[in-house]
């Protein structure tokens, strides 16, 4: 069964959830951020625009009652003004332009401010936001009589923009801190809402790997309680109804022995005694028997198919060399001893009988559809831990689409395939692939360098292969 994977780049749920976490708070954080900054600024900077008028008002009250008196000398005024730091003074008075400051003269002003002041007939201040040697200041002007009289005040912006500087690194950085307390409020709300789903995830692997005895664990919440026992009672029932199958599977078979071998002993009564029928009787009597023999085939099959799935094994688990295993099973068959061909031994931990007939079924397949056995290849794959057999045959191979149906129980070759002697029962190739899953390897067919099929089973050694002291070439 193929399955979606997912596409490289592409974030799991988990992954979405931490970063829309993320996200959103860096969102949010950053509009308030910019709404606290954009208020905070505008509030500090009336402040200081309210301040610094007052201050120059007080100047301008205080300058206007001073040149009053008849003595009065302009310069002389400005001089002993107590003004704040980096705060300087200009004043229009009789037609003259005096200063604070020696190094300020009225080309400091905004460009307009003066005609902007002499034509207005008010006292209120009028401030506007200037730059002077490169820095912010506030220039404010303040008329003094109705004369064109005006006191003109620079007030610096210094430590307004320093404090909105270290205000505006202050909300970046819980702008930052918000969005990465997201990804961790994400990070953990992910995992609560995930566990769920690993743990389905969990169980369902376990159960499609053939233990149906698991089942998800209890839970007290109420929104997930639903679907536990919903979940728990269809495995259940889906292992009372595979049960249910087995045992009708094992018993069905069962039952068929019992008259099959009373079939085949009549028969071969009736074969001892073949001599004395006719002609025609003796060719359907072969035939009887072709078929009894075929039949008792798909019965063996079918029984230790129905032994490997119900997990009843009749011999114990034991530590196997592979080479003699597999030396065992080709002399068993009739075939040279030169055609296993052995690079490196490994010891697997196995039930002899199941193997044998695993690699008896495959060495047979090769026989009856592949032109006969070529080659067995032992080897080992050192990184892995595993042994590599190889069984090749120079027959007609397989096709691309057929390479795993032949697997499929009842799936008997493609009409490429040459038939020898009979016909198979379609449960040979499946047999042998139940057999080496049971034993944790897997099975799968490919092109063999002879010309026909290669059938690659790899098993899981359990001590460092032994290489052969007449390694040969990688097949």
């Amino acid at each position: 069964m193929s399955s979606t994977r997912p596409r490289r780049g592409t974030l799991g749920l988990r992954g979405r959830v931490v970063v829309s976490f993320s996200v959103g708070a860096g969102f949010i954080s950053l509009i308030i951020a910019i709404s606290v900054f954009t208020l905070s600024r505008s509030y500090m900077l009336n402040q200081r625009e309210r301040s610094a008028e007052r201050q120059a008002s007080t100047h301008a009250a205080f300058v206007r009652n001073s040149l009053s008196a008849p003595d009065a000398s302009a310069g002389r005024l400005l001089a002993t003004l107590e003004t704040p730091v980096d705060t300087f003074l200009l004043m229009y008075w009789n037609q003259e332009w005096f200063s604070s400051e020696p190094n300020v003269g009225p080309t400091d002003l905004p460009a307009g401010l003066y005609a902007q002041t002499s034509t207005t007939k008010t006292e209120s201040p009028l401030t506007v936001h200037t730059s002077f040697h490169g820095q912010p200041y506030l220039a404010i002007a303040i008329p003094l009589d109705d004369k064109g009289a005006t006191l003109y005040e620079l007030a610096p912006l210094l430590e307004l923009q320093a404090t909105l500087r270290v205000l505006r690194i202050v909300l970046g950085v819980c702008a930052a801190a918000a969005a990465l307390g997201g990804a961790g409020l994400g990070l953990w709300a992910s995992r609560r809402v995930l566990t769920p789903l690993h743990q389905l995830g969990e169980t369902s692997a376990r159960i499609a790997g053939g233990d149906l005895d698991s089942r998800l664990p209890p839970t007290g919440d109420r929104e997930l309680i639903t679907i536990v026992d919903s979940f728990n009672s269809m495995v259940d029932s889906l292992q009372q109804r595979i049960e249910r199958e087995r045992r009708f599977f094992g018993d069905v078979s069962h039952e068929l022995r019992t008259p099959l071998t009373t079939l085949i002993a009549s028969v071969g009564v009736l074969v001892r005694h073949s001599f004395d029928l006719p002609d025609r009787s003796q060719r359907a009597l072969s035939l009887i028997t072709a078929e009894l023999d075929h039949l008792r085939r798909l019965l063996d099959d079918l029984l230790a198919l129905a032994r490997i799935e119900a997990g009843l094994h009749q011999d114990p688990l034991e530590q196997l060399s592979l080479e003699e295993l597999l030396t065992n099973t080709i002399e068993s068959l009739r075939h040279p001893a030169e055609l296993l061909e052995v690079e490196a031994d490994s010891v697997v931990s196995g039930r002899k009988k199941a193997l044998e007939r695993a690699f008896l079924n495959l060495i047979a397949n090769a026989d009856r559809h592949g032109d006969g056995l070529t080659k067995v290849t032992l080897t080992s794959d050192v990184s892995s831990r595993t042994a590599v057999i190889f069984v090749d045959d120079s027959g007609p191979g397989v096709s691309e689409e057929d390479r795993t149906r032949i697997f499929e129980r009842f799936a008997t070759g493609h009409t490429s395939r040459k038939t020898v002697s009979g016909t198979g029962t379609g449960l040979g190739l499946a047999l042998v692939t139940e057999t080496v899953a049971a034993h944790g390897g897997g099975v799968t067919c490919t092109t063999s360098p002879f010309g026909g099929a290669r059938f690659v089973v790899t098993l899981p050694a359990i001590d460092e292969p032994r290489a052969d002291s007449r390694p040969g070439s990688e097949p």
